[in-house]
């Protein structure tokens, strides 16, 4: 299959627009958050967030054996926490 240069300059484009929208500061913003850092995103204690773990309610991932959390089940966990009446 090959692409016209239109096509690569879309994806190009596409590619671009979303790194943009990934960045801090110029940086690209980390997908994976340390429990630490995961607690900051939270606003909750490490320690709760070792517990949600713990509980199940919140996967890892284990690289070289250091755990991490990823941004998107983080938000997932807060889209399902919201609530229209208290």
């Amino acid at each position: 299959m090959k692409l016209e240069p239109e096509e690569i300059e879309a994806i190009a484009g596409a590619v671009a627009g979303k790194l943009r929208a990934s960045t801090e500061n110029g940086k690209i913003a980390p997908r994976l958050l340390s429990v630490d850092q995961s607690s900051e995103y939270l606003s909750r204690s490490a320690h709760s967030i070792r517990h949600l773990i713990k509980a199940g309610k919140l996967p890892v991932v284990k690289i070289d054996g250091r755990i991490f959390l990823d941004i998107k089940d983080l938000d997932r966990i807060i889209e399902k926490s919201k609530q229209v009446a208290i």
